[in-house]
């Protein structure tokens, strides 16, 4: 009979964080879905526990350079984890994504179709676009004998292009074989005496055949000339001849030439494609795509070389079945999967065996990826969409779609949120995703909300039963069948009463509103959209149906340009009417609230000047003459000297997420010692900071400018957050109720429209009502508030919901239904009035 760690993974005594020394099974091969109120120790297990003991232990397996940084990783605070296979995280990370990632290069498709692209593609001249032909040597000295008499001509075989290395042997070779001279990375140097090349640079390296001048007679040596130098250079040569600005180039081959034109080009490698690398990125853009304005506003326009394609005009210029590699990727899966089949049947069976053994190599693997982009239902996506333009929730089923191509089997998997930005329709095809992982072998742990997700999973684990430090236990945990007959568990009672349509509107209808006419951008379908204000509004869809498009893309830079009286760049919209209504228009997103270390709710919310005030009336702070700036992270003479004030130290792996290790001179205190000595009630500044913030407001509750504003943060569900929590360890969804917390502390004058994306991320749903009923309070106090949802709860609750759709993509794009709550229910337009109209039957 098997063991026990090889049934499952058995964790006992797990004391991160907020974690009360508890013992856990996560079973193998089975689906755990882990849940809780916010702040419970979800991800100090899961996380901080599971994934980072998982990350540690293969870092153990590594060279000896990167295993000398676990004597300063911090491990897990847990007894033993026992049973613990290879983990892969798929978070919706706040990682900032590169500009060059696109849905293609992070899926790996774009890595398959660069390999065939390179083997079986037609090169076009990129002048007059006709195929491409070989030249003979015979042409070769022709085109030589075509220049000027007495031209200075020299005669190069390339050997190496653009290597690492310091080519010592092949340079002795060449001494070898009788040559003198070699052009090394543009200079013509004596072989004999070559310097010493740097190993870790890119090199090119030309032999020099011979040295001429053109004329009468050479014909005979040019021919032996040209045939010594397609030899040594693999059939390419570079004929140089010197012109008044200093010698030309041109690389001639006998593979590929247009006659027509005069021009040659290299053979096409898997490199020529990649806008990541000289060879195949646009000059113009440095294969972004775009052009970023150097301006304040930061504007970015298309790349006008190569209109967003990223790559120069070869690789545009090679194609199969009539389709470049660019045109190809700004397909959707669909799309692709449909070309796919036309080249097979059409081009691929009367191309050779040589295309067809190549093709059945790389095509299964590129299918499979595009076949789970549509089951995960990001179908409607470009492959060319750029990855920093993907939601969180868009971004983690990508990644997810990518490990399920790899087929990797034996791992477990830990998921954040998965249905993060799924309308309630999907999350049956998440589902199906999910169980594939785990009838492939793998062991799936997914901390989730969604009362669906955490039906289905063959374990739930509920954690609480309160957030901070009346949290961390494990409250239920078992089946459905088990835990919803629990009757301390928050989740169980959401899973035992189904979400409910308040009795009336808690606002009153207005006549003011914004009129949009004719939205077009993208998908969107000559959208016009009627605006309440004065309401709370709740915009909802399937995936991809337009809803961040008609809002975030065209409403809001459009109101934002009228209130600044500035005309709207790229319009694509008819009329805005009613913007008089409006003074201000503020955007509440999931971006970071800070990129340092240094950020945190604390200075977010402006309370952090108040606290080091504080410590400097202190009678040590004043008998030692420190001011309130000895007490910023900012400050030489306060902070810690090893890590700038941030507790920790960032290292880069390069091809892992960088760790954060703790200070070794601080311990993440962040101060120096010196200024660690002044206390205020037994605690220094570094102990307030890692207080939660439910614990400072009691602590600080003497102090209203300071107590004031931790209990508004209370209120929206972040009292369990260290008062110090770094901004880049925040997740989306804490950040933007950061951000909202710091309006209502603000008290914004005039009428304002605020707009959400997804307020409810990272909510329990027993924390959701709260959530509303903050809302609610911005709209008491004379506000608009504009909110993209796709939670039930969140829903009907709203004044007026208007629903896009009815699919994603082109299919999408539709204005389906606007009106209340219960009259979209009752209409059931699309897929959100179906799921109301359910709701409300029960």
């Amino acid at each position: 009979m098997p063991s026990q760690s090889m049934q499952a993974i058995q964790i006992h005594g797990a004391r991160c964080h907020n974690l009360k020394n508890i013992d856990v099974t996560f079973p193998h091969q089975k689906l755990t879905v882990v849940t809780g109120v916010s702040g419970s120790g979800k991800s100090s297990l899961v996380f901080d526990t599971v994934h980072s003991e998982g990350q540690r232990r293969f870092l153990e397996n590594l060279s000896p350079a990167t295993r000398q940084l676990l004597s300063q990783m911090t491990p897990p605070d847990v007894d033993q984890i026992t049973g613990l296979p290879p983990t892969i995280s798929i978070e919706q990370t706040p990682r900032t994504q590169s500009k060059r990632s696109t849905l293609a290069t992070l899926t790996e498709v774009y890595d398959f179709f660069r390999i065939l692209y390179a083997q079986v593609g037609i090169v076009h001249c990129t002048r007059c676009g006709q195929p491409l032909h070989q030249q003979s040597a015979e042409q070769i000295v022709d085109l030589i004998l075509a220049l000027e008499d007495r031209q200075k001509v020299m005669i190069l075989a390339p050997v190496v292009s653009g290597k690492k290395g310091q080519h010592t042997a092949l340079l002795e070779k060449i001494v070898k074989e009788g040559f003198v001279r070699a052009r090394i990375d543009g200079e013509i140097l004596d072989v004999t005496q070559a310097p010493s090349l740097n190993e870790q640079t890119d090199h090119d390296i030309e032999i020099v055949i011979d040295r001429i001048i053109v004329k009468d007679g050479i014909e005979a040596r040019l021919k032996e000339s040209v045939d010594l130098a397609l030899k040594h250079g693999n059939g390419a040569c570079y004929v140089t001849h010197q012109t008044p600005d200093g010698w030309s180039d041109r690389y001639l081959s006998t593979r590929l030439a247009c006659g027509a034109c005069n021009l040659s080009f290299p053979d096409p490698e898997p490199r020529t494609f990649s806008f990541n690398s000289p060879y195949g990125a646009c000059p113009v853009c440095d294969g972004l795509g775009v052009i970023e304005a150097d301006d304040d506003e930061q504007t970015v326009s298309v790349c006008p070389d190569c209109q967003g394609g990223r790559l120069n005009i070869y690789p545009r210029s090679i194609f199969l079945h009539q389709t470049s590699l660019v045109q190809l990727m700004r397909m959707t899966p669909s799309g692709i999967t449909a070309w796919l089949s036309e080249w097979e049947s059409q081009d691929l069976e009367q191309s050779g065996a040589r295309n067809r053994e190549i093709a059945s190599q790389l095509v299964p693997p590129i299918r499979s990826r595009l076949q789970y982009l549509e089951e995960i239902g990001l179908g409607y996506l470009q492959m060319s969409r750029p990855v920093r333009t993907l939601s969180g929730g868009e971004l983690q089923r990508a990644r997810l779609a990518a490990c399920l191509g790899s087929e990797t089997t034996g791992a477990c998997y830990i998921l954040d949120e998965p249905t993060a930005g799924l309308h309630a329709k999907e999350t049956e095809k998440l589902l199906t995703i999910l169980n594939r992982l785990k009838q492939n072998g793998n062991t799936v742990i997914v901390v989730e909300h969604d009362l669906d997700l955490i039906k289905a999973g063959d374990l739930i684990l509920d954690l609480g039963p309160g957030a901070g430090e009346a949290g961390g236990e494990v409250v239920a945990a078992g089946s459905y069948e088990e835990v919803v007959r629990n009757e301390e568990s928050f989740t169980a009672r959401a899973l035992r009463h189904a979400a409910h349509f308040p009795d009336t509107l808690t606002s009153p209808p207005s006549d003011a509103k914004i009129s949009l006419t004719g939205a077009r951008l993208h998908n969107l379908k000559n959208v016009t959209l009627k605006l309440p204000l004065g309401q709370l509004v709740c915009v909802t869809g399937v995936s991809g149906c337009g809803k961040s498009t008609l809002i975030m893309e065209t409403l809001l830079p459009a109101l934002k340009a009228e209130l600044r009286k500035q005309q709207v760049q790229n319009k694509a919209y008819d009329s805005l009417e009613g913007v008089a209504h409006l003074q201000q228009v503020k955007t509440i997103d999931q971006t970071p609230i800070g990129r340092s270390g240094r950020s945190n709710p604390a200075t977010f919310c402006g309370i952090w000047d108040e606290v080091r005030k504080l410590y400097s009336r202190t009678k040590t702070a004043r008998l030692r003459g420190y001011t309130a700036s000895r007490f910023s992270f900012n400050s030489k003479q306060g902070r810690c000297t090893a890590c700038q004030g941030q507790g920790y130290r960032r290292v880069d792996l390069q091809f892992l997420p960088s760790l954060y290790l703790p200070c070794e001179l601080c311990d993440t205190r962040r101060f120096n010692r010196q200024t660690l000595a002044v206390k205020y009630r037994d605690k220094s500044v570094s102990d307030l900071l890692d207080m939660s913030i439910a614990e400072a407001a009691q602590f600080l509750e003497a102090i209203p400018k300071i107590s004031d504003v931790l209990n508004v943060l209370v209120e929206l569900g972040l009292g369990y957050l260290a008062l110090g929590q770094p901004a880049n360890m925040l997740s989306g969804g804490e950040a933007q109720r950061l951000k909202l917390a710091k309006e209502l502390i603000t008290r914004t004058p005039g009428q304002t429209l605020f707009v959400l994306d997804e307020p409810t991320r990272g909510l329990h749903v027993h924390d959701i009502e709260q959530l509303m009923q903050v809302l609610r309070r911005l709209v008491g106090a004379g506000h608009s508030v504009l909110f993209i949802e796709h939670q039930a709860q969140a829903m009907i609750q709203a004044d007026w919901i208007i629903e896009l759709g009815p699919t994603g993509g082109e299919a999408g794009g539709y204005l389906l239904d606007a009106g209340t709550p219960r009259d979209v229910a009752q209409r059931k337009a699309g897929a959100t009035g179906e799921m109301l109209s359910e709701l409300l039957s029960r």
